[in-house]
């Protein structure tokens, strides 16, 4: 028997409630520029039952505190002080290409918004990013 490798055929199973959820950095992915011309990653988050969270992280300096918790909440490797230079184009994705396979925990929240058609939808979100606790890893 013949096999071929189709990642499109996976099935992709979002969670289905709000929660605190434990995970692993699964992927982080290159989304161009934001309209203001940031870089944009998204970081995919899996949990072991399969279920998965996207995050989008923008490099903007308002927005680094986001950064600051994902290092916090993986335990990453990273001392206090060090510092990076994300001006380098694609230091920012490879930076956060260097958590996949980190665990954290992450909090899901139920947030509503208007689509394009002017439709209310809700959507999951990540909230919040933790640590995860030792009894509870991978």
């Amino acid at each position: 028997m013949k096999f071929t490798v189709d990642r499109s055929q996976a099935e992709v199973k979002s969670f289905a409630k709000p929660g605190e959820y434990t995970v692993v950095v699964n992927s982080a992915k290159d989304e161009g520029l934001d309209k203001y011309g940031n870089p944009v990653v998204t970081i995919r988050y899996k949990a072991a039952t399969g279920e998965t969270a996207s995050d989008r992280f923008t490099l903007k300096e308002t927005l680094m505190w986001r950064v600051q918790s994902l290092i916090s909440a993986t335990d990453a490797n990273i001392d206090d002080g060090k510092e990076f230079d994300f001006s380098v184009p694609g230091a920012f994705l490879a930076f956060l290409q260097g958590f996949v396979g980190l665990a954290l925990n992450i909090v899901l929240e139920e947030e509503k918004y208007t689509d394009k058609n002017g439709a209310e939808q809700n959507v999951l979100r990540v909230k919040r990013l933790k640590k995860t606790p030792a009894d509870e890893a991978f």
